[in-house]
Order: C-alpha cells, then sequence, then structure tokens
C-alpha cells in the first residue's frame, strides 16, 4: 500500500510537467533566479523523500520548515494533486507517529493553498483521520462533513 502511494505522488510529480507554475516569489526560485519546470520537479521529489526519512529518523522539528519548501514552489494545475497527495501521506506518517499536532500544521498550511475543492476535500479526509487516530471522534465527523460539502458545492 506504501510503495503505491508513493508510486502516484512522484507519477503525479513527473506526468504533470506541463501544467506547473513556480512562482517568481518562491524562496527557492530567488535563490536561484526562476527554476525550471524540470528543476522544480526534482526539487519537490527530493523534497518530499527528505521529508520521509526525517520522520523514519524522529526529527519532527524540520518536517513543516521542509514540507514549506514545497509548498513554496506554487506548483499548480495538474501539480497541486501531487501536492495534495505528498502532504497527504506526510499528515499519514506523522499520525502513525503519534505527532498530530504537527500532522494538522501541516494539513492546514496545504490546505491554505489549495485553489481546487477536490484536493480541499481530500486534504479534509486526511484531517478527519487524524482526528480519528486522537480519538477525537466528533471533530473527525465535522472535518468529514466539510470535505463532503466541498465536494458537493464543487458539482
Amino acid at each position: 500500500m506504501r510503495n503505491a502511494f508513493i508510486f502516484i505522488i512522484m507519477s503525479g510529480l513527473i506526468l504533470a510537467a506541463p501544467c506547473m507554475r513556480v512562482s517568481a516569489n518562491s524562496p527557492l526560485a530567488a535563490e536561484a533566479g526562476q527554476l525550471s519546470t524540470d528543476q522544480a520537479l526534482s526539487i519537490a521529489e527530493k523534497q518530499h523523500d527528505i521529508i520521509k526519512l526525517l520522520i523514519k529518523n524522529g526529527q519532527f522539528d524540520r518536517v513543516l520548515p521542509e514540507m514549506r519548501k514545497i509548498l513554496s514552489l506554487n506548483l499548480t494545475g495538474e501539480y497541486e494533486e501531487s501536492v495534495a497527495k505528498s502532504a497527504s501521506y506526510i499528515a499519514y506518517l506523522l499520525a502513525e507517529n503519534k505527532q498530530y499536532a504537527l500532522a494538522h500544521e501541516v494539513l492546514d498550511e496545504t490546505i491554505a493553498r489549495m485553489q481546487l475543492a477536490g484536493n480541499m476535500a481530500s486534504l479534509l479526509k486526511i484531517k478527519a483521520y487524524v482526528y480519528k487516530s486522537e480519538g477525537k471522534l466528533q471533530k473527525a465527523i465535522e472535518t468529514l462533513e466539510r470535505a463532503v460539502q466541498l465536494e458537493e458545492r464543487q458539482r
């Protein structure tokens, strides 16, 4: 299951290249001038891998700053879904390591960057999973209801 999820994320990053936009306001773009599509993809992929290793190594204090590097690339279009999937997987790993507050931060910051309701709804579903993992069942229900409302509005 985990390998399939990683494959989906990486496939999304590779296949969506023509639809990506990197903001000139991105700190990473500012460091090296405007990034090419290939550079931005490479950075996003490596950042995702770095975050997974940090979680595995118990270096939770570094997760959010590294996730912000992905978010600062301002990946849009089809890439937005890949960013959402990446954040979902990271939040899942954090919840598995009982880092609930950090999982919520990752999800909240990613949701704030989303433009598509479907991606927001997917992230809310993972947020509900985190609440459920914490034993906060009422919050999980409320969050899932918000996700349903977003999807209904999208139709």
